[in-house]
């Protein structure tokens, strides 16, 4: 779906796990894009767009309840619907890394973080044997680290600065209270991802309403630099708590 997925391991066998959950994700993987992209006219959803499944799957069917459902609790927020197609990969990304995960953890991998376009799934131990710490970077200067943040489940951010203009606010949201970066961490992936999504376009008012999901937390980084966390936010440390957006795992 047009992002690039990214693994790391801690393991005493290193080359034979890394193998394994590599071939294991991306059967995952590239069973998700099979079916969901809305870049392949012969894919599940793009066939279904056109009324040519007259039986979804069952992914499909839990694909499309889950988008319904976070539009109704966003207000309208979050949308499927674009100019020129049918897109649920607002929801699928981080499913889709949730289910690869789960999979390489049944093979038998126990530590390692899986990310897709800088948003990441981990379970188990990181180096060390500590939780996974991930950089957090001024969302103007990517290079520089400015915090820490330690999760056992998912970290997923929104913003401006990678993808351009991706993220549209409507003229009922207004520009506000807008936003620099929207940060999430929780247990899902699926659901933080989706839930920075919101955020983002919500600005201010989006840290409240992602409180509300039990698990979740988050911090959002304003266009003048100020960053704003709720107290649940998982700040490693001795962290500075100062422009928060994920990166790369901090080894």
């Amino acid at each position: 779906m047009g992002s690039m997925a990214s693994l790391m391991l801690v393991s005493e066998h290193p080359e034979q796990d890394s193998t394994r959950a590599q071939e294991v994700a991306m059967d995952v993987l590239n069973d998700v894009e099979a079916r969901f992209s809305s870049y392949r006219a012969d894919s599940e959803l793009s066939r279904f767009a056109a009324g040519l499944v007259d039986r979804p799957s069952d992914q499909l069917r839990h694909a499309l309840a889950a988008c319904e459902w976070l539009g109704k609790v966003s207000g309208g927020v979050f949308t499927t619907s674009t100019t020129h197609e049918y897109d649920l990969a607002g929801y699928v990304k981080g499913w889709a890394i949730d289910q690869a995960a789960e999979a390489v953890a049944a093979a038998g991998v126990v530590d390692f973080a899986l990310g897709v376009g800088g948003d990441w799934r981990v379970l188990g131990n990181g180096p060390g044997g500590r939780p996974w710490r991930f950089g957090v970077v001024d969302p103007t200067d990517t290079g520089a680290v400015r915090a820490l943040v330690d999760t056992e489940g998912a970290i997923a951010t929104s913003g401006l600065y990678e993808r351009g203009e991706h993220l549209r606010r409507t003229a009922a949201l207004g520009s506000s209270d807008a936003v620099a970066s929207f940060t999430v961490v929780g247990p899902l992936l699926a659901w933080a991802d989706a839930f920075a999504t919101i955020g983002f376009l919500l600005g201010d008012r989006g840290l409240g309403w992602v409180a509300t999901f039990p698990g979740y937390s988050a911090a959002l980084i304003r266009p003048d630099g100020q960053m704003v966390a709720d107290g649940a936010f998982p700040l490693a440390a001795g962290s500075v708590p100062e422009f928060p957006q994920v990166a790369a795992p901090y080894l």
